[in-house]
This record gives C-alpha cells, structure tokens and sequence, in this order.
C-alpha cells in the first residue's frame, strides 16, 4: 500500500467523521435516523474516529448539546410607571427613547430600584439631544464604591435629532409645557426603554373631572357586572 493510498483513505476517515458530527447535530431528535446512519454498516472498518463518534452518540448523547439561545425579555415588560404625571399632566404625544446606562445601572433596575416619578426631560439648546433629569436609581449592593455610580446623575436619552429638535421648538413656544417619562421598560432585545410625553398641566378642576370620570366608569362597570351575575 502506497503513501498516497494512506493518505486518501486516512483524509477520506476523517471527512466521513465530521460529516457524521454534523449530521448528528442536526438530527439529534430523530433517533431512528440517527441509529441507521450510525450503524455498523455505515463505518468502514479502518475509521476508528467514526467508531468513537457512533459510540458516544448512543451511549451518552448528553455530549452533543444544542446551541441555546439568548432568554429575552416579554415585548412590553414594564419596569415602573409614573402615576403621578398621569394625576398632574395632560399627555399631548408620546415618544419612545432609549437611554445610555452604565453596568452598576442596569443591574439595579433589575432590582427594582429605579425610581421615575420626579423625573423630567429637558432638550439641549443645540436641539441635537435630550437629558433625563431627577431619575433616582439605587446603588447596587455588591459593587465597589469604586464602580458605583451617582444615583441621580443626568442622563442623556437616545433620540432622533428630527425628534429632539421637534421637543425642544414646542416647550419654547408653548408654554406650561413639559416633558416628562411615563413608563420605563424592557423591549425585545433586552434593553430598556422610556416613554417619553409632551404634558400640560393640569389645574384643580381638571383634577376634579377626572376624578368624577374615572368614578363614573367604575360604578357603571359595577352596575353591568351586578347585572349579568343577576341573570
């Protein structure tokens, strides 16, 4: 047997292994296919790395594992809501905004320490971006004092430029309005994400309607549900 021959038939082994690693990748889940192609019939007699293969697959398969994938978050995952711009504003429109976060942040939203309900928004006089002011978010409790960071430092939110000129032209000319974040949350990619309005404020008797309004609805919805648990 020649050198050439060796090498052929050695190269050929070898091929005929990862063919069959791949393959059993692929179609782990279906034992029946799995058991024909890993055969003896199927290994030539000479390819002890196909012998090795066939014998891990069917005796532990635990060793060929499936690539997993990355658990995200439930679209709409809310992190906290500020009733209280709800009760003292009119929301006018509505933006989605990123945010830039640093790690010790983000691991104490996760926590639950963020804290959004004397928060605003104030655009920069370039018209180019927006700062989030007065959002308190706790320390987290295993870093270092090194690693920390201010807990009600600004923060700039990420923002179109076409949105940021857009906020900052209607507080200049519209006055008694602000901007201020409604909702925190998790979006599909596992960041998070404010929703931002442009308000006015309300005075004692728009407080006042919206209290009589919010009552109404609740004794009509009591008054249908009595009635249908009556039938």
């Amino acid at each position: 047997m020649t050198m050439t021959t060796m090498r052929l038939k050695r190269s050929a082994a070898v091929f005929q292994a990862i063919v069959f690693a791949s393959l059993s990748l692929h179609y782990l889940a279906n034992a029946a296919f799995v058991q024909r192609i890993a055969s003896p019939a199927a290994c030539s007699a000479g390819s002890h790395t196909l012998v090795r293969l066939r014998r891990r697959l069917l005796v532990s398969p635990l060793y060929l594992k499936r690539g997993g994938t990355k658990k995200k978050q439930d679209k709409g995952s809310t992190i906290t809501v500020n009733k209280l711009a709800f009760r003292n504003y009119e929301v006018l429109e509505k933006w989605e905004a990123g945010i830039a976060l640093q790690g010790t942040e983000v691991k104490s939203i996760r926590d639950g320490k963020m804290n959004i309900r004397d928060g605003f928004i104030k655009p920069n006089k370039n018209g180019r971006s927006c700062t989030l002011l007065n959002v308190h978010i706790g320390k987290h409790s295993t870093a270092g004092a090194f690693f920390q960071h201010e807990e009600r430092r600004p923060r700039e939110l990420l923002l179109h430029k076409s949105e940021a000129r857009k906020l900052l032209q209607k507080t200049d000319k519209m006055p008694g309005m602000t901007i201020v974040p409604l909702k925190a949350y998790w979006n599909e990619q596992n960041k998070v994400k404010f929703e931002i309005g442009l308000c006015r404020g309300k005075n004692q008797a728009d407080k006042r309607q919206d209290i009589k309004a919010r009552e109404d609805k609740r004794d009509i919805n009591r008054m249908l549900k009595n009635f249908n648990d009556g039938r």
